[in-house]
């Protein structure tokens, strides 16, 4: 568990910024991307992989926080807020390369950022990994990469979602019967699927 005294430092500061955004304190703003940059960096990095685009979808999100402030109920809920729009923000971007691919058969490339791997074999298979997450529909996708990717717990996953829980565990159940089943087709996805104990096959 976190330190209690830490969690609640973070949500006086969470506060504070949620009101000076609200009373519109220019610097707020700033503040705001210092504060949260890495969060939002992170999330749409292992949604949606790195790119040439990524710092405009970052700068996406920003805007939109700015832009939704007054849905901002709870000034402690600033993170859990935030992190829901830049889901929406993931989904919509999801979307739009769905549509493309339907036309182009645009390829998505795996983010090089989410390996430090110099084994070819292992980024091989990250690319492959990637290539599967993104044969999964968006919401299964967005489930799955904020469980596994992302690390979120299944209350915040469904937060962040804006669905319920009961919502939530059934399109991860669904993301992760669809991301085995293409999985252990791919050759490179596969042995990494056999040698892991959360993956495995009984």
């Amino acid at each position: 568990m976190g330190d209690p005294g830490a969690l609640d430092l973070d949500l006086d500061l969470d506060r504070a910024l949620a009101r000076r955004l609200r009373a519109g304190d220019q610097g707020a703003r700033g503040d705001l991307h210092d504060r949260f940059h890495g969060l939002v960096h992170r999330l749409l990095l292992r949604t949606l992989g790195g790119g040439p685009d990524h710092e405009d979808r970052v700068q996406e999100a920003f805007l939109e926080v700015l832009r939704s402030l007054p849905s901002l109920r709870d000034e402690g809920a600033l993170r859990p807020w935030l992190t829901t729009i830049t889901v929406r923000v993931a989904r919509a971007e999801l979307r739009r390369r769905r549509l493309r691919r339907l036309f182009f058969r645009e390829p998505e490339e795996a983010p090089p950022e989410l390996s430090t791997e110099d084994d070819p074999a292992a980024r091989a298979a990250l690319r492959a990994t990637w290539g599967v997450l993104s044969r999964l529909p968006v919401e299964e996708r967005l489930a799955f990469t904020l469980r596994y990717l992302h690390g979120e717990e299944l209350t915040a996953g469904a937060q962040a979602l804006g669905c319920s829980l009961a919502t939530y565990k059934r399109r991860l159940v669904k993301a992760e019967a669809r991301f085995l089943a293409l999985g252990i087709r791919d050759p490179e996805v596969a042995p990494w699927l056999a040698a892991s104990e959360r993956w495995r096959r009984p």
